[in-house]
Parts: C-alpha cells; structure tokens; sequence
C-alpha cells in the first residue's frame, strides 16, 4: 500500500501532492502504513480514504479501486449507518467505537451480513481543528455466525428436554434456581406453577419440609449424585392449596462448568404413583414375592432410562465445554496479539511518547524518549514528569511542564512548541500533553508527545 500511495496521481486529486500535506496527515499516515493492525485515513471534508495493508482485505473486491475515494462513495452500501457515525466524529471531535456492529457490505455483487468491532478516532490539525478520522477495527462475522448457532443449538437442545417424557428440570447455583423445567415436570408438580428463576424453596415450598432440599444441597456440596426410587412426596398440584401424595423414582445428577465446578442439578424425575398403587394391591393379593419381582423390575428400567439420559446429557455438556475453552483459548491469543500491535505502534521512532498517571508520574516511556536522554525504562518510572531528564539541562523549563500537567489533569490538552537541552544540544519540539479520560468522563491518566522540529 506505501507503494500504491508513493504511485497514485495526487497531483489531479483535491489532496494534491503529498508534500504539500499537512503533518498531522503525513504523521497519521505513517501510523496507519506502519501498523499490522487493519488501520485507515479518512482526510478531508470529502473524507478521502488512505489505509494500509492490512485494511485492504475489508474493501473485498473494492480494492485498490477505493484508495483516495470519498467516503461515501466507496461506502455508499453502509453509508446509512457509518455516515452518521463520521459526521459525529468530524463536527465534536469526539470518538466513536463501535463492538459487534452489523454492516450489510456488498460482497461478490450482493449484501452481505457482515459484523465488526472497529473505531473512529478524530486527526486533529496543528490548530487543533479536525482534518480526518483515523480508523482501526476487524471483522467478527465468523465469531458472531458461531455464537448465533451455539445458541440455535441450545434452544433445539432445550426443545429436546421439553418433549422428554420424563420430567426433567435443571437447577442452578447453590440456592437451586430453576433454569429449566420441561411440560412433564410442570404436569408434575402441577401446570398452574410458574417456578422459571425461582428457588426450589419459593417455587416448591412443601419440599422444603420433606427433605429435598437437604438432598439437592448434599448433591451440590460433594458432587455425588443422587438416585431415589418410589420415593413419596406431598405435592400441591390443585388450587385449593391441599397436599396430594405422589410416588416418584428421581435422579440428581450434579452438572459441572468448564473448570469442573460443580454449578448446577440436573433433575429427571418418573411420576409412578399409579404403580406403586398397583403395586400395593397385588402385595395385598401376592404378599412379598410377586410385589418385589415387579419393583425390582421397574426400578432396573428406571435406573437404566436414567443411566442412559445421564450420559447423553454429560456428553453433550463435555462437548460444549471442549469447543467454549478452544473458543476462550482463540480469544486470548488474540487478544495477545492485539497488545502486541499496539505496543509496537507506542514504540515509534517517530517522536517522544509516555504514559502518566493522572497526578504527572511518569508510568511508561518509548524507547526514542529513553533514547534521548540516555536512560533506561526503570530509570525514569516513578518521577514526576517536571522533574524527568529530559528537562533537567533546560533551566526555565520545569514550571512550565508542571502548569502543563496541572492543565491536563483539569481535563484540558496543552500543545506548544518548546526548546530543550539535551545532551548538550539544544533542539526544538511540538510538545503536546493528551488527557485520559474513562467511561465517567474523570482524568485517569496523560499522553506526553514530543516532536522535533527542523530548525
């Protein structure tokens, strides 16, 4: 791209010849080249677009046809939805970031649904008037298109559970929170019931006074499961508020996150009252041994149905695991990545950066800064930046950078040329002081800048 620019005839464009660019253009210009992150320039009022290798994927089959065009018309298919976000940008000088943003791009000749993180930063001019917008930002299309369908995949999961004919419910956190519950667990304890992000102790009160709760806690605290077979339970199923017993076979299974903390209760439960009535009556009529041999029977079946839903449920819950940590894993790396590029931008050559705290503390310095004064990182950190080397052999100049800090930490940039001494040289410097400002507008921190001007 540094290439395609140095060829382009500038000399029949409204920029005209690079010369004859103004330096905040040329100096974001060479960010933007010297950047492996997808950066570009939009300069002017026309906002004519200048970027750099990495960006020029975006543009798709756009590119290089779009390099010096205005921007809405190389983005007349989005202009609806950046334009706006450009003009905010030129007209307050403030700036804009944008996460999971859905841009409709023409890609191959059709919309496309396309998603990104990106920002708009303000390029101010020497007089502090905006000349341009500098943009950096990446496309997430393939993160969001994977999410949409982990989601489609747990609602046809949950849609799964909800036609189970066993009742089956899940439970989370240590207060037993009903996340889940199918229409035969409803029918269960009785359809009127709305218990969805309720406590068990609120949504099943009468539980709370046969045990279940005690079950359910013992479950969650040791990780072990828990089998109940013909088990009785007291249940107000009708309006009138009155108790009806029922007879159920139950299993609590625990239910693990990704680190292997135990942070829910799987719950499948088999309404068998109309059995173990039947099963009464032909204790009455065959005594011991016919009853037991149907139970025995029964609850071997249960138990296996149980065994097997259990596993189709681990298994199902282990692979969402694997692919979450590979997805979290993939995340980190480039988020690594991403620190890695911008503290290569800090490190420029170019001019004297640093980083301070809001009270003037020098935090951090690039290596052209260090440079100049012959001075490691740890040398400076921790001094205030009036008292720094780099204005320690210029008599006159301490006051002045200390009202400087004082002005940016009111929330207000300082820009002015200045003479500094310097290993017994005296030079001159654009010297600039950038409040940091977060989410609640407070100064939290400054960005020295300092460039050397020709004399």
């Amino acid at each position: 791209m540094g290439q395609r620019i140095r060829e382009f005839d500038w000399a029949n464009h409204p920029l005209g010849p690079p010369r004859l660019w103004p330096g905040a253009l040329r100096m974001a210009l060479s960010l933007c080249l010297n950047s492996s992150f997808p950066t570009a320039v939009y300069w002017g009022p026309d906002l004519h677009v200048l970027y750099n290798d990495a960006w020029s994927v975006i543009p798709a089959e756009r590119h290089p046809g779009i390099l010096g065009k205005p921007a809405r018309e190389g983005w007349s298919d989005i202009w609806d939805i950046v334009g706006p976000q450009f003009r905010q940008v030129m007209q307050s000088g403030q700036g804009v970031a944008e996460y999971e943003q859905m841009l409709p791009m023409v890609r191959g000749g059709r919309p496309t649904e396309t998603w990104w993180n990106y920002s708009f930063t303000p390029i101010r001019n020497a007089d502090h008037s905006i000349g341009g917008v500098f943009n950096q930002g990446n496309e997430i299309t393939g993160v969001v298109l994977a999410r949409r369908e982990r989601e489609a995949e747990l609602r046809r999961w949950r849609e799964y559970f909800r036609q189970a004919p066993a009742a089956v419910a899940l439970l989370r956190g240590p207060e037993h929170v009903f996340d889940f519950a199918n229409d035969a667990y409803l029918r269960l304890i009785g359809g009127g019931r709305d218990i969805t992000g309720q406590p068990v102790i609120k949504a099943l009160p009468e539980v709370a006074e046969q045990g279940f709760i005690q079950l359910l806690d013992s479950v969650y605290g040791t990780g072990k499961p828990y089998v109940g077979s013909g088990v009785q339970v007291k249940l107000r199923r009708g309006t009138d508020g009155d108790g009806e017993d029922r007879v159920v076979d139950f299993v609590y299974e625990p239910v693990r996150d990704a680190e292997g903390r135990v942070d829910g209760v799987f719950v499948m439960a088999t309404d068998v009252t109309d059995r173990a009535r039947a099963e009464s009556a032909l204790r009455l009529a065959n005594w011991q041994l016919g009853e037991e041999r149907a139970r025995l029977a029964a609850t071997i079946e249960a138990e296996k149905r149980a065994q097997q839903a259990l596993r189709r449920f681990n298994e199902t819950l282990e692979a969402h695991v694997r692919q979450r940590t590979a997805e979290l894993s993939r995340a980190l790396e480039k988020e690594a990545a991403a620190a890695t590029r911008l503290r290569a931008t800090f490190d420029t050559d170019l001019m004297f950066q640093g980083y301070l705290d809001a009270d003037g503390t020098v935090l951090d310095s690039n290596a052209a800064a260090l440079a100049a004064v012959g001075l490691s990182l740890p040398e400076v950190i921790g001094r205030p930046l009036w008292d720094g080397p780099w204005f320690s052999d210029t008599p006159g100049t301490q006051p002045v950078i200390r009202d400087a800090v004082a002005q940016a930490r009111a929330g207000r940039q300082v820009r002015f040329e200045l003479e500094l001494v310097l290993k017994g040289v005296r030079h001159r410097f654009q010297f600039s002081l950038r409040p940091v400002f977060d989410a609640r507008k407070q100064v939290i921190g400054m960005v020295p800048e300092a460039v050397q001007l020709r004399t």
